[in-house]
């Protein structure tokens, strides 16, 4: 009788630590440096080159994509051709950028994503 008493909490113990393992972890963020090959503002996609000259990389921007100028305006004023530095997480098979950064230009906001 009282080993199939401790058998109950040492099942459920076992029950509880599996499904435990299972819950999803966030995505990990990673960083690139390219140069801004293209920019699709319907589709809100930036379109990186490596500088190694490997395949070009394709990044979608959301509403929570923070974008940084140093020497000019912190709004999405990007030229194709001009060096950046993107932070972005894999999510359901998109790279999503979390932050993109540049360097330079002039402070006047380009055109470019409005």
């Amino acid at each position: 009788m009282k080993s199939r008493l401790t058998l109950i909490p040492v099942a459920a113990g076992v029950l509880l630590a599996a499904t435990s393992i299972g819950w999803a972890l966030p995505p990990l963020t990673h960083s690139f440096r390219g140069v801004v090959d293209a920019i699709d503002c319907p589709s809100q996609t930036i379109t990186l080159k490596p500088k190694n000259g490997a395949a070009p990389l394709t990044f979608v921007w959301n509403n929570s994509t923070r974008f940084s100028r140093k020497g000019g305006c912190a709004k999405c004023s990007l030229d194709s051709g001009q060096d950046v530095r993107v932070s972005y997480r894999r999510e359901l098979g998109q790279n999503v950028l979390r932050e993109v950064s540049s360097k330079g230009g002039s402070a006047v906001c380009g055109v470019a994503c409005k």
